[in-house]
C-alpha cells in the first residue's frame, strides 16, 4: 500500500510570512501537532510545531522542568517575551529540518521514516515538493491492526515455537 492511499489530505498550512498570532491560533486552539510551511507555490519550507514556538517564545523553557532551577522564569518573565517576540512569522519560527514521505512511497517504508526519527507525523509531498497531505504514525497502525491482523496471529505463533 502506498502512502497516498492513506493520508490525510487537504492540510492546512501556512506562508512564511504568516503571523505568530495565527500560527499560535491553529497549533494550541485547533490542536494541531504540526503546520507546514509553503512558499508561494506550496513547496514545503518547513514546519512549525508546538515545541518551535517555545523554544520562542518562553525563556529558557526546558529549564523550567528541571527540578534543580531555582530561579524558573514567572508568567510574567514568559508574558515579557511573548511581547519581545510578538513580530515573528512562520519562517522565523519554522524547523527547517523535515522528515518528508512521498505520495508514491510504501506505508512501512514512511512508518519506518516516522520511527527512526522520533516523530508521529510526516508531511506527504509529491516530486515537485508541494504538500499534498501528511501520514499519521497512529492511522499506519490503526491500518494494520485493522487490515493486516493475520500477521499479529502469525508472530504469536513463531513467538510460541
Amino acid at each position: 500500500m502506498q502512502v497516498k492511499n492513506l493520508m490525510r489530505k487537504n492540510p492546512l498550512t501556512v506562508s512564511l510570512d504568516t503571523s505568530l498570532s495565527v500560527v499560535w491560533d491553529y497549533l494550541a486552539h485547533r490542536q494541531m501537532h504540526m503546520l507546514p510551511v509553503v512558499d508561494s507555490e506550496n513547496r514545503l519550507r518547513g514546519i512549525v510545531t508546538a515545541e518551535d514556538l517555545l523554544k520562542n517564545l518562553v525563556p529558557s523553557y526546558r529549564e523550567i522542568l528541571s527540578d534543580y532551577y531555582p530561579n524558573a522564569p514567572s508568567i510574567e518573565d514568559i508574558e515579557d517575551q511573548i511581547d519581545n517576540q510578538i513580530h515573528l512569522t512562520a519562517k522565523d519560527l519554522m524547523n527547517k529540518k523535515v522528515y518528508t514521505a512521498r505520495e508514491n512511497m510504501d506505508l512501512y517504508r514512511a512508518l519506518t521514516i516516522l520511527m527512526v526519527n522520533h516523530v508521529r507525523i510526516l508531511p506527504v509531498i509529491n516530486e515537485s515538493k508541494e504538500v499534498k497531505g501528511f501520514i499519521v504514525e497512529k492511522d499506519i497502525f490503526r491500518f494494520m491492526f485493522k487490515e493486516k491482523h493475520h500477521l499479529f496471529k502469525k508472530l504469536k505463533k513463531i513467538k510460541k515455537t
